[in-house]
């Protein structure tokens, strides 16, 4: 008989199952999406298939519900003031940290119409986003090298 084992999630001992010996969650359901999600997020980070198809069926969704966002913050205005202040409150930690304070927050595909960039040969130097930034964006600072 298998010896009585602590859950990786909510620590409780539980006895695994004959048909899974090394089970290391137990079956409560929230330890079960734990497990899943543990799984989940290290295929994300080791299987570059599973991270694709995962982004094409982001990209889907997001084809076919192009205003959902916008229709979520109007319905739930107090998650948008809960987000904006949480916001602030790392902006704050940021500056208390130092540099790390300068670095502008924005999505991958923000851009600055106003700001456009002149034509000429150009240096890409990759620089910490201090966290900042979504996990498959690049921020780069740009200098430059010649003007053509």
């Amino acid at each position: 008989m298998a010896k009585n084992r602590r859950c990786k999630h909510c620590h409780t001992f539980f006895c695994p199952r004959p048909q899974n010996p090394d089970q290391q969650y137990c079956s409560n359901s929230a330890c079960q999406r734990a497990r899943k999600r543990r799984w989940q997020q290290q295929k994300f980070r080791t299987d570059p298939d599973y991270h694709a198809n995962q982004r094409a069926a982001q990209d889907s969704w997001k084809e076919k519900n192009p205003r959902y966002w916008q229709e979520y913050r109007a319905r739930h205005p107090e998650c948008v003031a809960r987000n904006r202040e949480r916001q602030r409150e790392r902006n704050r930690h940021r500056r208390k940290q130092g540099d790390a304070g300068h670095v502008p927050i924005a999505k991958m595909d923000a851009s600055a119409p106003d700001k456009s960039i002149n034509t000429g040969r150009y240096m890409l130097s990759r620089i910490d986003s201090g966290g900042i930034a979504k996990m498959d964006a690049l921020i780069v600072e740009i200098n430059v090298v010649s003007s053509s």
